[in-house]
């Protein structure tokens, strides 16, 4: 190297270190920005500082601006950069861009080319271009793309940034929460709401959308004025809730308008009016409560009840109903622990739901019962009660007999696990009046101990079974026994004999297993001859055939019967699992029994052979996407002559790739009943997040349908759609045979169906 070009290297250092350290700082007012680059030069004429190269400015406010350039005019008070610009505020809000303009005078951002701005939020603003007073904290942009940390998405125009008033408002926008926004590069989420204007309101978290198309797909499906809603971030915030347009059968077209109110942290209350378009409208409220171990919550409605009472049925009057719930978990009360609950439900005519199409998270259109009660119920390791007093109140009665008192009920249980045996105790307890003056009360206890297996050297496998059944049964111009009290002891003891047969391989085992089940059991029998109750496999080998305290089975009988399993490979090859099962049993008695259920024929010496057949054909793996499947459930009654089928009850489900298929059949005859019905529902995905569902009930005794349903749905993360039609076929008071036509549409974040009834289009 020569010495001239040492000495310019030297002077060159020292004009970069004079650079560095003593010219950068400028000051305008407070305001005093430090500069640093890898290559800095200083212009006297115009006082202008030029870095480049990893170039920083910094201030003592902690405001930073990083560029590839960055360019200083001290006399305008003006900063620029190009290339990879990026400012971050005290606040850490970042704006980044290719061009980039500061005025220290008028705190006045402009940037411009592939602007990103994020806030200390999280929420991220994609701009071509955005001017921003740092001062007054206001900002307009264009072209604008905003994804809020909340989970929300909009597009604009253009729009202002208010963070001062912690708003944003947007002109000509687009508004959706979907996770997919683009569809083969075009804005085309599963929803959006088109909007003239938008505001996000961030210190109240309320967004408003004035002169809205609510956009299925880029369909418009529903038009609004105004339309305001909490924003993602929150769960409660007061304010209008979206509208909801139907036409239901009975009534005709509807509007409901709901308004959501926010009490406290801990009380909101939703008030709902419906109007009508030819009949009364409806007001309903919503009442919620958190308290410190519980919840309560309430519902009431009102209506004055039919303009036209000419029509089918219609009756006279207004209507109403309240319905009132409150759990809460409490301590120490009986036991450790204990869950208490009251009910209060009143309802002024039957079908009043049914026919409005009421439904709530207290109950549905379909209640045939209220309840207006108090419960607890209180356990431990081992111990438990379930104490309940109330009224009852059965909707299909129209006199004073529909209610019943209790006064109270429940059960207490204790469980007990030992060495060589098993001890339950239960004890059933109710006091009840109905029916203008009849009362009754009973205390019903069960003792049972079951033995542990015991294997004899024949390789039979053995169960000892004790029971004692204790009941006490007072009755008032009730029953047989009127103004009486009876009680009433049975002891059981039974022997569950088995010997199970194994077969193993290396891809499958099979056990076939004879059973006997010997069991006498004293004292009287209650007269049952009515109960509906028919006979299982299951029941064969069970300590009370009947399934009810009320009417113990006594006497002498054996239970015999085969049960059979195998489960194994599929052919050994394919990726499947088969499960199979078969049993048959019957009862023989030493004499007949009257007192038995007719149902189950176990009032003849020799009951019906009960039997069922399992048959399952699936994956191995549960976590494999091909979930292909078959099962199979079929249970049968015969006759002791095994030829006379009394019952077929079959359920086949079966799922190929994307259908799947529910068929049941169910027949009865003889002595079990007298009904023949076919059930069938078809689903299959028919595309992304697309759902068809058929379904069909029919009696083919007589011929007729008893429902249809067809319905196509779509949904994903942030939407539902459906349109569902059906016909139901049946004639109640205010209530006749419909066909309804629905096209429901549900956004997640508003959780209210905003789609119309299209009914009228097929009545």
């Amino acid at each position: 190297m020569t010495k001239k070009n040492l000495t310019n290297l030297i002077l060159k250092y020292f004009i970069f270190l004079f650079l560095l350290i003593i010219i950068p700082k400028f000051s305008h007012a407070e305001e005093v920005f430090e500069i640093q680059a890898e290559k800095m030069s200083y212009k006297k004429n115009g006082n202008i500082i030029y870095a480049s190269g990893n170039a920083i400015a910094r201030n003592q406010l902690g405001e930073t601006l990083s560029a590839d350039k960055i360019t200083f005019y001290k006399e305008d008070n003006l900063i620029t950069s190009n290339g990879n610009s990026k400012f971050t505020d005290e606040t850490k809000n970042t704006l980044a861009a290719e061009i980039f303009k500061y005025n220290l005078k008028t705190k006045t951002i402009e940037a411009q080319n592939k602007v990103i701005l994020i806030d200390q939020k999280g929420n991220q603003f994609l701009l071509s271009r955005i001017i921003y007073n740092h001062r007054k904290k206001r900002g307009y942009g264009y072209n604008i793309k905003a994804f809020t940390a909340d989970g929300s998405y909009s597009e604009a125009i253009e729009g202002e940034i208010d963070q001062a008033k912690q708003s944003i408002i947007l002109k000509k926008s687009k508004f959706t929460t979907c996770d997919k926004i683009f569809d083969k590069g075009k804005f085309c989420p599963a929803w959006s709401l088109v909007s003239d204007q938008i505001k996000h309101d961030k210190k109240n978290k309320k967004i408003i959308h004035k002169n809205s198309f609510l956009k299925i797909k880029n369909i418009p499906v529903l038009y609004a004025p105004y339309i305001s809603h909490p924003d993602p971030s929150v769960k409660r915030q007061s304010g209008f809730l979206p509208p909801s347009i139907k036409t239901i059968s009975n009534i005709g077209r509807t509007i409901k308008i709901p308004y959501f109110k926010v009490i406290s942290k801990d009380k909101d209350l939703t008030i709902t009016p419906t109007y009508y378009f030819d009949e009364n409208s409806l007001i309903q409220a919503s009442y919620r409560q958190a308290t410190k171990d519980g919840f309560f919550q309430a519902e009431i409605g009102y209506t004055q009840g039919y303009n036209d009472h000419n029509k089918f049925g219609r009756t006279k009057g207004s209507r109403n109903f309240y319905f009132a719930n409150y759990k809460a978990n409490k301590k120490n009360i009986i036991f450790d622990k204990s869950e208490i609950e009251l009910n209060i439900q009143r309802l002024s005519q039957e079908n009043f739901l049914k026919v409005n199409k009421i439904n709530t998270k207290l109950f549905d259109e379909s209640i045939s019962m209220l309840e207006n009660s108090f419960r607890i119920e209180s356990y431990s390791s081992n111990k438990k009660i379930d104490i309940e007093a109330g009224i009852y109140e059965n909707l299909t009665v129209n006199d004073n007999s529909k209610y019943t008192y209790y006064f109270p009920s429940g059960i207490f249980s204790i469980n007990s696990l030992k060495k060589n045996y098993n001890l339950n105790y239960n004890s059933y307890f109710q006091g009840k009046k109905f029916n203008n003056n009849q009362k009754q009360a009973y205390i019903k206890n069960n003792l049972s101990v079951n033995s542990k297996d015991f294997l004899l050297k024949s390789g039979i496998n053995n169960k000892l079974k004790f029971a004692f059944y204790n009941q006490n049964n007072y009755n008032k111009y009730f029953g047989e026994n009127k103004d009486k009290l009876k009680i009433n002891n049975n002891l059981t003891f039974a022997l569950h004999s088995e010997v199970p047969y194994a077969k193993f391989s290396k891809n499958s085992y099979q056990i076939i297993s004879p059973k006997i089940f010997l069991k006498h059991t004293t004292g009287s029998m209650q007269t049952a001859s009515s109960n509906d109750k028919i006979l299982n496999f299951s029941d064969i080998f069970a300590m009370n055939r009947t399934n009810s305290l009320d009417a113990i089975e006594t006497g002498t009988s054996i239970g015999y019967g085969i049960n059979y399993n195998y489960t194994g490979n599929f052919l050994d090859k394919q990726n499947k699992k088969l499960t199979t099962s078969f049993g048959i049993g019957q009862v023989l008695r030493d004499v007949k029994e009257n007192k038995m259920p007719v149902k189950s024929s176990l009032n003849k010496k020799s009951s019906d052979y009960a039997g069922f057949f399992n048959f399952n054909l699936g994956n191995k793996d549960i976590l494999d996407k091909n979930k292909n499947s078959i099962n199979i459930e079929y249970k049968f009654n015969l006759d002791d002559n095994l030829k006379n089928l009394f019952r077929n009850n079959l359920n086949i489900k079966q799922i190929y790739n994307s259908h799947q298929i529910n068929v049941t059949f169910d027949e009865q005859n003889h002595h079990i009943g007298n009904n023949r019905n076919l059930t069938i529902g078809y689903k299959k995905e028919i595309g992304d997040n697309y759902y068809l569902n058929i379904e069909n009930k029919k009696d083919l005794i007589n011929d007729r349908s008893e429902y249809k349903r067809l319905s196509i749905n779509f949904e994903n993360e942030c939407i539902i759609t459906s349109l569902s039609y059906s016909q139901d076929y049946y004639n109640d008071k205010d209530l006749k045979s419909t066909k309804s036509l629905i096209f429901g549409v549900t956004i997640k974040p508003f959780q209210e169906s905003l789609g119309p009834d299209l009914s009228n289009f097929i009545n």
